[in-house]
Formats: C-alpha cells, sequence, structure tokens
C-alpha cells in the first residue's frame, strides 16, 4: 500500500511540473509575439512618418520652384480679383471683431470662423481648441447671435 502511495505521489508531481512547463512555454510565446507586433507596428510607424516628411519635403522644393519661376505681372481681371478678396478679408476682420464685441467670457478664448453660406458667417469660440460657444453673423444686415 506504501508503495502505491508514493507511485501516486511521483505521478501527481510529475503532472503538476508538466502543467507549470505548459504554462510557462505559452506565457513565453505570447510575449515574444506581442514584441514582434510592437515591433511591426513600430517599423510601418517609423516608415509611414518617413513617407509623409519625404513627401512634406517634396512639397516645399515644388512650392520654391513655382514661386522662382513666377513672373510679376497683373492684369485688370487679378486687381478686381484681389481687391474682392480684400473685401473677403475684410467681412471675415469685421464678423470676428463683432463675435470679439458681444464674447461677455474671459478673453483666453479664440474665435474663428468656421463655415461661410452666403450672408451667414458661424463663429466658433473656442478654448483649449474645444468649442464653447457659436456665434451666426449676417454679413449683409451685421446683425449677430449666439448660435445652438
Amino acid at each position: 500500500m506504501k508503495k502505491i502511495q508514493n507511485i501516486l505521489t511521483a505521478i501527481i508531481v510529475i503532472a503538476i511540473i508538466a502543467l507549470v512547463g505548459i504554462a510557462g512555454w505559452i506565457a513565453y510565446n505570447q510575449v515574444i509575439n506581442s514584441k514582434k507586433e510592437a515591433e511591426e507596428t513600430s517599423t510601418v510607424s517609423t516608415k509611414t512618418n518617413e513617407v509623409k516628411n519625404n513627401t512634406t519635403e517634396n512639397k516645399e522644393v515644388k512650392d520654391e520652384e513655382n514661386n522662382e519661376n513666377k513672373q510679376e505681372y497683373t492684369g485688370k481681371e487679378e486687381e478686381e480679383s484681389s481687391k474682392e478678396e480684400n473685401k473677403e478679408m475684410t467681412k471675415d476682420e469685421k464678423t470676428i471683431a463683432l463675435a470679439k464685441k458681444t464674447w461677455d467670457g474671459d478673453d483666453s478664448v479664440t474665435f474663428s470662423i468656421e463655415e461661410k453660406k452666403g450672408f451667414m458667417y458661424y463663429v466658433a469660440v473656442k478654448s483649449n481648441a474645444t468649442v464653447i460657444s457659436w456665434y451666426e453673423v449676417n454679413t449683409d444686415t451685421w446683425e449677430i447671435s449666439e448660435f445652438y
């Protein structure tokens, strides 16, 4: 009886050692696979950043080349369109100024025109890049109202 008990104890100990070994092997493989995935992701991310940087550099070089090749000629049509752009800028500036004048909160906010629909301009009031209020400005009548 004692001999059978010793044999059963030995079998149980061997089984426990085998289970611990199998669990360790599975955990090891998961760690190795996680490292490989992280390296692959890092490599893809690095390559993507390199492509973006190269694209940006190429665009800057092309822009510089285009600016060097342009001739300084301003015709009547260009002057008229330039005047129209100045009117647009003036409307934009007036719109922002009106929104700032209407705003009664703190001065740490920024104002930006987010959308234009005909005479209606929509001004976002932002704090830490989060929109906290909207204004709707009619640039024909220069009426302003809070937009919800």
